[in-house]
């Protein structure tokens, strides 16, 4: 029997913010990730703005260990106290119906395992990135959960372990949800772009704030 599904954006509908920005700072505060690499980072990013959510080379050389140690500390400290209740509470009812849960971003994929582990999801797809030996090398490994291929991974996830996505949920806030959307049965506008909320309105799709 087919599994029904809730599938969550993380940044701005889950949690109030962006966690890989607040991760960033944090490694900055820490002294993990030194000031130059970090301008030398942005400055790229200012220059080609358009790769700003692939480019995780200020991660480069990075010691794994260190790294994911502090992207715990990060989550306990910045972005668990940001997880909103109205969002936890949503989730909490899609558990009680027996619902799988997908955490489904393009944030870190080491960064977001605590609060799979706090909610209890079931899945999170995610960010991955490479490592070379002991330090990470600043390449994303496999597809970015960003847009088109957000659908693509969960068309993956739901093969493999039969979910029913005609009547699954899917809560986002942004126009790069729009592939997502029109796929599931039950699509969720939640804290929506402007873009997104014109869709919404168009498709009569409900519109919920966390």
């Amino acid at each position: 029997m087919n599994r029904i599904a809730a599938i969550f954006d993380v940044d701005q509908t889950l949690i109030q913010g962006y966690t890989e920005r607040l991760f960033f700072r944090y490694l900055l505060r820490q002294g993990l990730l030194r000031v130059p690499r970090a301008l030398t980072y942005l400055g790229r990013l200012a220059w080609n703005p358009q790769e700003r959510f692939r480019n995780k080379t200020y991660l480069q050389g990075l010691p794994v260990a260190d790294t994911l140690r502090l992207a715990r500390q990060c989550y306990q400290e910045d972005i668990a106290p940001r997880l909103s209740r109205a969002g936890l509470a949503c989730v909490r009812e899609h558990q009680s119906q027996g619902h799988g849960i997908v955490l489904l971003t393009g944030s870190l994929a080491f960064l977001l395992a605590p609060l799979k582990e706090e909610l209890g999801a079931d899945w999170l797809i995610a960010t991955e990135v490479g490592q070379n030996g002991l330090c990470f090398s600043g390449e994303i490994t496999g597809l970015h959960p960003r847009g088109e291929n957000k659908l693509h991974l969960l068309l993956e996830l739901s093969r493999s372990h039969n979910l029913d996505l005609p009547h699954s949920f899917a809560y986002g806030d942004h126009f790069q949800d729009l592939h997502l959307f029109h796929r599931i049965g039950f699509p969720v506008a939640v804290n929506p772009s402007w873009r997104l909320k014109r869709q919404a309105r168009r498709h009569q799709w409900p519109i919920r704030s966390f």
